[in-house]
């Protein structure tokens, strides 16, 4: 059986349904590595060698890329030996950003904070890639105040734009792939489950959006506009996992 390790920095941040059903429908047994578990130092790192498992998922989480952790900077460190080599990568979120510094580029804060729905700007190379271009509606779950400038040798999947806390928009990189390896600044794995889940762990975030925005509101828009989405976006980010998992992984 291929092994898939499953990097998550916290507890209430997981695989989800969607996406695991498919990794155990393609003969994957999933090793996780719980980052959160030396919650608040973060100084454990234990990854298995590179040559024990078949490829990466790395999660988001709470803390920024920039954070001088001890199991970041080992991540970091990992993901890069692991792209190196063409193992292949999916990092999403906090993990994606980890990605990019570790292929030489920058991640820093947006001046904003998203935490719903927002729409890609697919580029022409995100449209026409194997893996990529599965997305046919381009909208997708977010949940983050920092970005990542996709790295100098990646290619630009797509863009986004962040509503910034002082009324400007700003345009943002969204996902780059790497060789086998593929970044996303959104979160591809997110089921209408785990985001109710989220909404009662992380209510604090919406208030990170700025006092443009009132943070029951938010969260309710935002239960109430996945709701009616989750059902396309479970099916085409299941056809690109499994895209992924039969042409690269």
């Amino acid at each position: 059986m291929k092994r898939a390790l499953v990097i998550r920095h916290a507890r209430a941040e997981t695989l989800a349904g969607n996406f695991t059903s498919v990794l155990r429908s393609e003969n994957f047994e999933l090793e996780p590595l719980n980052i959160f578990d030396d919650a608040p130092d973060y100084r454990s790192f234990q990854a298995p060698p590179l040559e024990d498992i078949s490829l990466i998922i790395a999660l988001g989480g709470p803390m920024s890329a920039n954070h001088d952790y001890p199991a970041l900077r080992e991540e970091r460190e990992y993901l890069g030996n692991a792209m190196a080599v063409g193992k292949p990568v999916m990092g999403i979120c906090l993990s994606a950003q980890i990605m990019a510094q570790a292929l030489g580029s920058k991640v820093e804060p947006t001046g904003g904070y998203q935490f719903g729905l927002s729409r890609l700007l697919i580029t022409e190379k995100g449209a026409a890639d194997p893996v990529f271009g599965k997305i046919e509606v381009p909208l997708a779950p977010t949940l983050h105040g920092d970005c990542f400038s996709t790295p100098k040798d990646a290619v630009k999947l797509a863009e986004g734009y962040m509503l910034c806390r002082d009324g400007t928009y700003r345009r943002i990189d969204m996902a780059f792939r790497y060789n086998e390896s593929y970044a996303f600044q959104f979160e591809p794995q997110l089921t209408m489950e785990e985001l109710k889940v989220w909404n009662k762990e992380f209510p604090g975030d919406y208030e990170l959006m700025g006092d443009r925005f009132d943070a029951r509101e938010e969260s309710a828009r935002n239960l109430r506009e996945f709701a009616k989405f989750a059902p396309y976006h479970e099916a085409q980010m299941r056809e690109m996992l499994l895209t992924f998992l039969r042409n690269v992984a």
